[in-house]
């Protein structure tokens, strides 16, 4: 698909503008056109509803970096400052992202592509929080879980300060800080025992 930027600029705004005031299954892709004064002959070939989608994920996925990280803090507080940027991001764009957000859930072909994007954002929210090495993929599968049980706290959120966001945001990656605290003691104490034994077993001979 080739892509016009600034095609996609007005369509995107289009369909962030219909979808704060009605469903998005009930959004065509000619009405969100006309709302953008531009004609289905001028999507064609590059835009469609689940590129829209697509797009606003990664927009949302770029304001993961848009503050740097503190570089002496612990890696649970750097990728929760990294989502809460992204949270930030989308709460400007609240009814309309629910609205989406809402047109997936029951939907399992929807909700599996959700789940890539979501693999996705938690990807680059390692990266954004100076995360790297070949345990990053196995991270980011822990975390986009995470990030849908932030997102559905997000959705219930009544007031403007991410209470419920942070809270649940907060739990989550705790639980696996010390899981994996508890993990990595648990293999030097293994180590030990290995080492112990095979100085024994020459000892021995």
């Amino acid at each position: 698909m080739t892509l016009d930027t600034g095609r996609m600029d007005v369509a995107l705004e289009a369909a962030l503008t219909l979808a704060a005031q009605k469903p998005w299954n009930s959004i065509s892709l000619a009405e969100i056109a006309r709302e953008a004064n531009k004609t289905l002959a001028d999507f064609y070939g590059e835009i469609d509803k689940d590129g829209l989608v697509d797009e606003l994920d990664q927009r949302l996925d770029k304001a993961c970096c848009c503050e740097p990280v503190e570089a002496d803090a612990s890696l649970r507080e750097r990728v929760f400052e990294v989502a809460m940027l992204r949270f930030e991001e989308m709460e400007k764009h609240r009814d309309a992202i629910l609205s989406i957000r809402k047109s997936w859930m029951f939907d399992p072909l929807r909700r599996l592509k959700a789940a890539g994007r979501r693999l996705r954002t938690a990807r680059w929210m390692l990266t954004c929080a100076e995360e790297d090495g070949p345990a990053i993929h196995a991270n980011a599968v822990g975390l986009s879980a995470i990030l849908f049980r932030a997102e559905e706290a997000w959705a219930k959120e009544t007031s403007p300060d991410f209470t419920r966001t942070m809270a649940q945001l907060d739990r989550d990656l705790r639980s696996v800080e010390d899981f994996a605290e508890q993990f990595t003691s648990l293999g030097d104490k293994f180590r030990k025992a290995d080492k112990k034994e095979a100085a024994d077993h020459s000892a021995a001979f």
